[in-house]
């Protein structure tokens, strides 16, 4: 698939919906017709046009015609009142984006804590070996 420059508002959005949803950008940009993944890319075409995306580029980000994503835009208010796994995604992806992102960087932030323990059991041996010779 090919790669698509965005801009920083995009790309935040874009690994939101990655991160809550659980499904890659290659995946939300499929053909693939799967509930969840129309859902996830109903969100993300959503929130594309609330954060100021043209109807045209948030069709382009999330892989399909620009009136999908004028029908995503049209059918959010309903989806909110009537659809809970719509709204419990979009609530999460919103809550994220407006905390800054905490997950994606508590993440980031337990695998630099993993490599460092590492980093400790390794030196605490290699100490041990030094003493015993």
């Amino acid at each position: 698939m090919k790669e698509i420059s965005m801009s920083s508002n995009e790309e935040a959005l874009t690994k939101i919906v990655e991160l809550v949803s659980g499904f890659t950008r290659q995946t939300i940009r499929s053909k693939n017709r799967e509930h969840k993944i129309a859902i996830a890319r109903s969100i993300l075409g959503s929130m594309l046009r609330e954060e100021g995306c043209s109807a045209t580029r948030a069709g382009v980000l999330v892989g399909r015609h620009h009136a999908s994503v004028l029908k995503y835009t049209k059918d959010h208010k309903w989806n909110l009142k009537y659809y809970p796994k719509y709204k419990d995604m979009y609530l999460a992806v919103q809550d994220e984006y407006a905390t800054g992102y905490r997950a994606a960087k508590i993440d980031h932030m337990q695998e630099q804590i993993d490599v460092m323990q590492k980093s400790i059991r390794t030196l605490k041996m290699n100490t041990t070996k030094l003493i015993n010779k």
